[in-house]
């Protein structure tokens, strides 16, 4: 089944931003009561205030950087798998700063509607993070 296209440019133009750490062009694509899950950590945040919030001081503590090699895209949701990088620059709770560098792969699933994300569930391998920056 071929994918949906709009929903395939709205997750294009989310990636893009994201892969860029362009975080302004970031919060237009989620709505405004977005549910933002990072499954890795246990953590839901509700609403975009709660979502830039976190998504704040954890992309830019670890400088990551995303790409994305599939995307999946229905009218009603999406799925996006790929590779998170970085380089631990910055403390982060209970972490302080290593300086080094990281790779895990993720995935992530949403459901649009009315050209926005109003949920994504992140999934990443945070034990490879933790052991690749010294902390396991």
């Amino acid at each position: 089944m071929p994918n949906n296209s709009e929903t395939e440019a709205l997750i294009r133009g989310y990636v893009e931003a994201a892969a860029a750490g362009d975080l302004e062009r970031v919060w237009p694509f989620y709505s405004d009561d977005i549910v933002y899950e990072d499954c890795a950590l246990g953590q839901v945040h509700h609403g975009i205030d709660a979502t830039k919030k976190f998504y704040v001081e954890t992309m830019t503590s670890l400088d990551v950087t995303w790409v994305v090699d599939t995307i999946v895209a229905t009218d009603e949701g999406f799925g996006v798998a790929g590779h998170m990088s970085g380089t631990h620059n910055h403390d982060l709770p209970g972490m302080p700063a290593t300086g080094r560098p990281f790779s895990v792969p993720c995935a992530s699933i949403g459901e649009v509607r009315g050209g926005k994300i109003v949920r994504n569930r992140d999934f990443w391998n945070n034990h490879s993070l933790l052991k690749q920056l010294g902390f396991l």
